[in-house]
C-alpha cells in the first residue's frame, strides 16, 4: 500500500502538529498551509451508513489555526470560497458524494457567512467500479481560509485503498457522518423539524416564514437556505420574540431585495436545521 500527497497552498507558515491519526487508521501525511493544514483519511463502511455496503468512506480533514475558518458549501451572503472536489485523476472510482455536516452561522464586520472554524471533516462516499480491486483516490482540492481577508488555497491529495478488507472508519469520518443533516426518513430523535412556514410572494414585502422546533435549547438552534441553479438566497432571520404556541422559533428570509424572485417561484429550495441536539435537511416549493 502506498501513500502519496502534495500541495500548493497560499503561504507556507507550518500548523502545530495537535491531532494525529489513530493507530491503524488510512490516512495521508498532513500537508501544512496559510493558517491550516489538510489531509484525506479512508475506511470501509462495514455498517453500510451509506446504504452500499462495497462503499469506501473518505474524509477531507481541515484543521485551522484559532479565529480562521472555512466555508460550507454555500459560504452565505457576505461571500466567500466554497470547496470544490476533483476526483478524476482516481482510479477505480464509480462515483463519489461529498457529506456536509452541519455547519455555523459566522459574524464578522462583513457580514454573515456559513462554514466551520478549528477542525473539520467533510465526508465522501465512494462506490468503487469494482469493489474486487483497490483504489486509489486522487483528490484536487480548492477550499477557502478566512479571517481578516480570505486565501483560496488547493492542494492534490493521493490515498490508495486496499482492495476488500477490514478498515475500520476513523472516528472523525464517524463523528461527522452523526452531525451531518438527517432527511426525515432517517430523522433521529433530537432532530430539528419544520412546524409551520408561510411564503408571499407578491407585494411590496415578500418574504418566507420559517418556524421550527429545535427542541432543547432552542435558542441555539439555526436555519440555512440554498436555492437550485445558483440563484440568490437571502439567509433567514431568526425574528426576534416571535414563535408559535407549540414552542417553536420563528425566521424569515426577507425577498424585498433579491433580483432573482421571478426565477425562485415554483422552485424547490432545501432548507438545512441545525439544532443543539440534531441536524435535518428539509426541502420547500416557493409558491
Amino acid at each position: 500500500m502506498t501513500m502519496a500527497i502534495s500541495a500548493a497552498l497560499a503561504g507556507v507558515p507550518a500548523v502545530p502538529a495537535t491531532a494525529q491519526a489513530a493507530a491503524g487508521d488510512l490516512a495521508s501525511d498532513w500537508v501544512e498551509g496559510h493558517a491550516s493544514r489538510v489531509r484525506m483519511l479512508a475506511g470501509r463502511d462495514s455498517q453500510a451508513v451509506s446504504g452500499l455496503p462495497e462503499a469506501i468512506i473518505a474524509g477531507v480533514e481541515i484543521d485551522l489555526q484559532p479565529a480562521w475558518k472555512t466555508y460550507w458549501r454555500f459560504p452565505g451572503e457576505a461571500g466567500g470560497v466554497p470547496p470544490e472536489f476533483d476526483w478524476s485523476r482516481s482510479k477505480n472510482v464509480a462515483d463519489a458524494k461529498v457529506v456536509f455536516p452541519a455547519p455555523k452561522r459566522l459574524t464578522d464586520a462583513t457580514g454573515d457567512t456559513i462554514g466551520y472554524k478549528d477542525n473539520v471533516v467533510l465526508p465522501v462516499i465512494v462506490t468503487p467500479a469494482d469493489a474486487s480491486k483497490p483504489v486509489e483516490l486522487a483528490l484536487d482540492f480548492t477550499f477557502g481560509v478566512c479571517r481578516d481577508i480570505c486565501i483560496p488555497a488547493e492542494a492534490s491529495l493521493l490515498l490508495d485503498v486496499p482492495q476488500l478488507g477490514a478498515q475500520a472508519l476513523p472516528e472523525g469520518i464517524k463523528k461527522a457522518l452523526d452531525h451531518a443533516p438527517r432527511k426525515r426518513a432517517q430523522k433521529q430523535p433530537g432532530d430539528p423539524e419544520l412546524t409551520g412556514h408561510e411564503i408571499v410572494l407578491t407585494g411590496k414585502a415578500p418574504h418566507v416564514v420559517l418556524d421550527v422546533d429545535f427542541g432543547a435549547k432552542p435558542e441555539k438552534g439555526d436555519v440555512f437556505a440554498e436555492a437550485p441553479g445558483g440563484l440568490f438566497l437571502p439567509m433567514p432571520r431568526r425574528v426576534a420574540g416571535a414563535g408559535t404556541a407549540g414552542g417553536s422559533s420563528r425566521f424569515e428570509i426577507d425577498l424585498s431585495q433579491t433580483l432573482d424572485l421571478d426565477d425562485l417561484k415554483g422552485k424547490t429550495i432545501r432548507l438545512t436545521l441545525v439544532g443543539a441536539e440534531g441536524q435535518s435537511e428539509r426541502e420547500l416549493v416557493l409558491k
